[in-house]
C-alpha cells in the first residue's frame, strides 16, 4: 500500500509540474495566434509565459482539438480571449487563464477582428458580407449588425464610439465609419487614406494606417500608402503623413503609448518606427527581417516581432527591448499572426 500511495504521489506531482496541465500555466504571458497552413491547417495558440516557458499548442493541450482553419486575430477581456477564425468563419470564445472553451460564435462569412464592448458584447467585422456584428456575451448568438460596404476591418473603441476601418477588401476604400457602439447606428465618415487597415488611439487623437492599393491588373491604378491622424473629438483629419516608397504596402500599426510601428509590406517584413513628434512617414527599417505580426506592449515598452518565414515551417517570435535590442527569441506556430499580452 505505502508503494502505490507513494507512485500515486509522483505521479500527481508530474501532472502537476506539466506546463500544459497545471493550474493556472497560462497565466500572464503572451499569447500567440498562428494561422496554419493556408489549405487544409489548423490555427494554434502558442503561449510565451513570464517566466519564459513556452506551450506551442495551448488551445488543444487543454482542449484535445485543433482550433480551425486560418486564425486572423485576438481580443481579449478580464476572463475571455477570442479567437477570430477567418477559414472556419467562427469567433472561438474561449476561458481564461485556463483556456477551455466556453463555446464558439457562429453565422459569419469572413470574419476578420473583434472588440469587447462596454457589458461584454462583442462586436466582429466581416468581409464577406461586409457588416458589422454585434455578438451577444451570454448566448455568443448574432443579435445585431450594420451594412458597410468596404471590407470592414480593424476597430478602435472610444468612449461610447466604435471607430471601423474600411479596408477595400479586395477592391478600394477610403473610410473610417464612426459607429454608436450601443446601437450600431452610422455617426459619421471620415475620408482617410486608400484601403485603412489598422487603427490605434493615443489620447484624443486616432493614427489609421492606410496600406494602399496594388493593381494587378497592370493597368497603372496603383495608388500609394500612407498614415493618416485624426481628432476623436472633431472626427476630422490632422495629418497625412504618405509612405516614402510607393510600392510598400503597410500593415499591423501597433504602439506602445508613446510611439508607433508597422510592418513596410505585409510579406517583406521590415519593422518601422515613428516618434509622434517626427514630420515625416519614416524611410528606413528600425528592424529588418520578416515581420509578419507584431504586438508592442505599453507596461514594458518591448515589441514582440512574429515571423512566419517561408508559411510552411514553424514560425518564432522576437522580443526586441525599446531601443532595437533583441532579448529572447523563441518558437511558435505555422504563420504567427497575432499576438496579445494577458496578466
Amino acid at each position: 500500500m505505502r508503494k502505490l500511495i507513494t507512485l500515486l504521489s509522483i505521479m500527481a506531482a508530474l501532472v502537476a509540474c506539466d506546463p500544459q496541465t497545471a493550474p493556472g500555466a497560462f497565466e500572464t504571458g503572451l499569447y500567440v495566434l498562428n494561422e496554419g497552413a493556408f489549405m487544409g491547417g489548423t490555427a494554434t495558440i502558442t503561449h510565451w509565459s513570464s517566466d519564459d516557458s513556452v506551450t506551442t499548442d495551448a488551445f488543444a493541450a487543454v482542449n484535445g482539438r485543433s482550433l480551425g482553419n486560418l486564425g486572423n486575430s485576438l481580443a481579449a477581456d478580464a476572463d475571455r480571449i477570442y479567437v477570430v477564425l477567418n477559414g472556419a468563419a467562427a469567433v472561438e470564445v474561449l476561458e481564461y487563464p485556463g483556456l477551455a472553451s466556453v463555446g464558439r460564435a457562429t453565422g459569419f462569412a469572413s470574419p476578420r477582428h473583434a472588440v469587447v464592448l462596454d457589458g461584454g458584447d462583442l462586436a466582429v467585422t466581416d468581409w464577406g458580407r461586409n457588416r458589422v456584428y454585434r455578438v451577444n456575451a451570454s448566448s455568443l448568438q448574432r443579435t445585431d449588425s450594420v451594412d458597410l460596404a468596404g471590407g470592414p476591418e480593424a476597430m478602435v473603441l472610444h468612449q461610447n464610439e466604435l471607430w471601423v476601418t474600411r479596408s477595400g477588401a479586395y477592391g478600394i476604400d477610403s473610410v473610417v465609419s464612426v459607429l454608436d457602439a450601443a446601437t450600431f447606428d452610422v455617426l459619421a465618415t471620415v475620408e482617410v487614406g486608400i484601403n485603412p487597415t489598422s487603427a490605434v488611439k493615443l489620447g484624443s487623437e486616432l493614427y489609421v494606417l492606410c496600406s494602399g492599393y496594388t493593381d494587378w491588373s497592370g493597368g497603372g491604378g496603383d495608388r500609394p500608402a500612407s498614415l493618416v491622424r485624426v481628432n476623436l473629438a472633431t472626427r476630422s483629419v490632422t495629418a497625412t503623413y504618405p509612405a516614402v516608397y510607393p510600392t510598400d504596402r503597410p500593415t499591423k500599426l501597433q504602439t506602445d503609448g508613446q510611439v508607433l510601428y508597422w510592418i513596410r509590406d505585409g510579406y517583406t517584413g521590415d519593422v518601422l518606427r515613428m516618434n509622434l513628434t517626427d514630420l515625416d512617414y519614416p524611410a528606413f527599417a528600425w528592424i529588418s527581417g520578416s515581420a509578419y505580426g507584431l504586438f508592442a506592449d505599453p507596461a514594458t515598452r518591448q515589441l514582440y516581432v512574429l515571423d512566419a518565414k517561408d508559411f510552411q515551417q514553424t514560425g518564432e517570435v522576437r522580443r526586441y527591448s525599446a531601443g532595437g535590442q533583441l532579448e529572447a527569441t523563441v518558437p511558435a506556430g505555422i504563420v504567427p499572426t497575432a499576438a496579445i499580452w494577458l496578466p
